[in-house]
C-alpha cells in the first residue's frame, strides 16, 4: 500500500509541477497582451462571457484570469459589472483543459518533453519550451497515477478522500473543494477524479462531487488576492465563489439521477467526468449571465463600497 500512495503521491507532484510550466510558458507568451485585450473586451457582457473563455483556454488558467480581472477591477481599468462577465467566462474556458486531460496522450509524454528541451535552449523560444515540458508533465503524470491507482480497486485501505468520495456525496464535495485550495488547480483536481474514476476506484457521483468542490476551491485564490484590494475587487472575487457554490448546491442532491445519464454521452468514465464539468461550468455561467444585473446589485449590496 505504501508503495502505490508514493507512486500516485509522486504522480499529483508531477501533474502540479506540469500544469505550473504549462501556465508559466503560456502566460509569458501572452500576458501583457491578454490584459490589453481583456480591457478592450468588456464593452457588453456576453463579450466579457465570450473573450474571458477564450482567454482561459488560452492561458488553461481559470484562476489566472480570475486573478487579472480582480486586479483590474481593483485598478479601476474595468467596472465590477464588467468583470463579473470576465470571470463567468473564465469558468467555461478551463473546461477545455479537463477535455484534453481525459484523452489517452500517454504515447505524446516524451516526445513532448523532448522538444521542449530543445525549445528551452535558444532565449527566444523559451516559453514555448516550458509550454512543451508542462504538457509532456501533465500527460506522464496521468499515465503514472492511473497506474499507481489500478491496485487501489482490490485494497481494503484507501486514503481519506477516496472513502470521502465513496460514502458521501458532501463529504467529497468539501475534500475536493480543501485539496483544490491546497493544489491551486482545479484542473489538476479534476484530472485526479478522472484517473480514479476510470479505474473503478471512486464511483462516478463521488467524482462528480470532487468536481463540484473542485470549482469551489479554485476561488480561493481570487479570495486571497482580493483580501487587501478596493471594495469593488472584493465583490468580483466573492461572485466567482457565490456563483460556484450555489451551482454546487443546487446540482449535489441529484448527482445519483445525472451519473447514469453521462453514459449517453460517453461510455468511458473519465470523459463522463469531463463532460459532467463542462455542462456545469457552462450552465452554471450562462445562468448567472442572464441574471447579472441582480447578481450585481446584490453583491452590491453585501459588499457595499
Amino acid at each position: 500500500m505504501g508503495a502505490i500512495l508514493f507512486w500516485f503521491t509522486m504522480g499529483i507532484g508531477i501533474l502540479l509541477l506540469g500544469v505550473y510550466l504549462l501556465r508559466s510558458g503560456l502566460m509569458a507568451l501572452s500576458h501583457s497582451r491578454l490584459e490589453r485585450f481583456l480591457r478592450q473586451a468588456t464593452h457588453t457582457p456576453w463579450k466579457g462571457f465570450i473573450w474571458g473563455a477564450l482567454a482561459t483556454a488560452l492561458v488553461q488558467s481559470s484562476t489566472a484570469t480570475t486573478v487579472l480581472t480582480v486586479g483590474m477591477v481593483d485598478s479601476k481599468a474595468i467596472s465590477f459589472y464588467q468583470g463579473l462577465s470576465l470571470i463567468l467566462g473564465a469558468n467555461v474556458g478551463t473546461c477545455l483543459t479537463v477535455q484534453l486531460l481525459a484523452f489517452d496522450l500517454q504515447a505524446l509524454a516524451w516526445p513532448a518533453i523532448i522538444l521542449g528541451t530543445l525549445f528551452l535552449i535558444p532565449r527566444p523560444s523559451r516559453a514555448v519550451g516550458l509550454s512543451l515540458w508542462g504538457c509532456g508533465l501533465i500527460f506522464y503524470a496521468l499515465s503514472l497515477m492511473s497506474s499507481a491507482s489500478t491496485p487501489l480497486r482490490d485494497s481494503a485501505v484507501l486514503p481519506g478522500f477516496l472513502t470521502a468520495a465513496s460514502n458521501s456525496p458532501w463529504q467529497a464535495l468539501l475534500v475536493g473543494t480543501a485539496f483544490t485550495a491546497l493544489l491551486h488547480s482545479s484542473s489538476a483536481m479534476t484530472g485526479i477524479a478522472m484517473v480514479l474514476t476510470a479505474q473503478g476506484v471512486v464511483p462516478l457521483p463521488g467524482a462528480l462531487s470532487i468536481v463540484l468542490g473542485a470549482n469551489i476551491g479554485t476561488c480561493s485564490t481570487a479570495l486571497v488576492a482580493a483580501l487587501f484590494s478596493s471594495r469593488a475587487a472584493q465583490r468580483t472575487a466573492l461572485a466567482n465563489l457565490l456563483i460556484n457554490v450555489a451551482g454546487a448546491l443546487i446540482v449535489l442532491p441529484f448527482l445519483y439521477t445525472v451519473a447514469p445519464l453521462l453514459s449517453l454521452a460517453s461510455p468511458n468514465p473519465a470523459r463522463q467526468v469531463a463532460h459532467f464539468h463542462t455542462l456545469f461550468n457552462l450552465l452554471s455561467s450562462l445562468v448567472a449571465l442572464g441574471l447579472l444585473k441582480p447578481l450585481s446589485a446584490f453583491l452590491t449590496w453585501l459588499v457595499p463600497d
